[in-house]
């Protein structure tokens, strides 16, 4: 890894970055929390009037569909206008594209519309957006069921594996390159391009997927991270990388720690508990991370 993904952590916890979420309801106060944990400050906001203040003294903009109504949605593109005019951190998380029309089509307007730094989701979700931005490509499957979600979870059909790898990294890179964007598609590994480099991510444990939450809880931290480490294209990249390491190196100590009875609710605070503990230190010495 690069000294500068070596200190992208401590740059989190120096700079304490005002992250400004819209996000999804059933987990909001764990986005708030681990954001604290990890040294950013958050604010949750969707009043339209007071969005369009926050989103120009934030220095990142966390913008996550998960619980969609007409209020939000007009407070999302007024966010992100605003934070792209005022050159701030903008992250988007399109829960559950794919599964209606009314999630797909406000994530297809609102890429249209916002530049973001950062688009994270799982493959169904990634793959629906590749469907709608990437027609002209050979490597991405327009056929109508291509993206299919399960609710918002991924479809079987979709989910990462050492088989259809190759294929998937194709689809994110694709879609990166389409909308300029880093590309993040997460699963049993998870896969990041910016449409020119590409990177492999092994960390995470397979209970993590029994916490909900713990994607919204990401797509705050990757604004947070990026907020902190915007210096050039690569180093937001690395930061990128640094940060779905360090949510897969927590997953990993916080599952190891679990005692007999202990479950997803436990979990759930020991991930937010071990984002106030990891350092650079430990994501140099446990990420688990190829780059292709």
């Amino acid at each position: 890894m690069s000294k500068f993904l070596n200190k992208s952590i401590l740059n989190v916890k120096n700079q304490c970055p005002l992250i400004h979420n819209i996000t999804n309801y059933v987990t909001v106060n764990d986005v708030a929390n681990i954001l604290l944990a990890v040294g950013a400050s958050p604010v949750m906001s969707d009043e339209i009037e007071d969005v369009k203040e926050m989103s120009a003294i934030s220095s990142g903009v966390n913008i996550n569909v998960g619980t969609l109504n007409a209020r939000t949605i007009a407070s999302m593109f007024e966010a992100g206008r605003i934070a792209n005019e005022k050159n701030k951190v903008v992250v988007l998380d399109p829960v559950g594209a794919g599964a209606t029309s009314l999630r797909t089509n406000v994530c297809k307007e609102l890429i249209e519309k916002v530049h973001f730094d950062v688009i994270k989701g799982n493959m169904s979700e990634i793959k629906t957006l590749a469907n709608i931005f990437c027609k002209e490509s050979n490597d991405v499957d327009g056929s109508q069921d291509a993206g299919a979600t399960k609710g918002v979870d991924v479809n079987e059909n979709d989910a990462i594996s050492e088989e259809n790898s190759a294929q998937n990294i194709m689809v994110v890179k694709q879609l990166a390159k389409a909308v300029n964007s880093i590309v993040v598609a997460t699963g049993k590994f998870d896969l990041i391009s910016d449409g020119e480099k590409t990177a492999i991510v092994k960390n995470g444990h397979a209970l993590m997927g029994k916490v909900c939450g713990t994607g919204c809880m990401m797509s705050g931290l990757l604004a947070a991270f990026v907020a902190a480490n915007q210096e050039s294209s690569q180093s937001k990249f690395e930061a990128v990388c640094a940060c779905i390491c360090s949510m897969g190196i927590v997953g990993e100590r916080s599952v190891k720690s679990l005692k007999e009875g202990e479950g997803n609710l436990t979990l759930r605070n020991k991930i937010i508990d071990g984002f106030m503990f990891i350092d650079d230190d430990g994501l140099e010495s446990e990420a688990k991370i190829e780059f292709c």
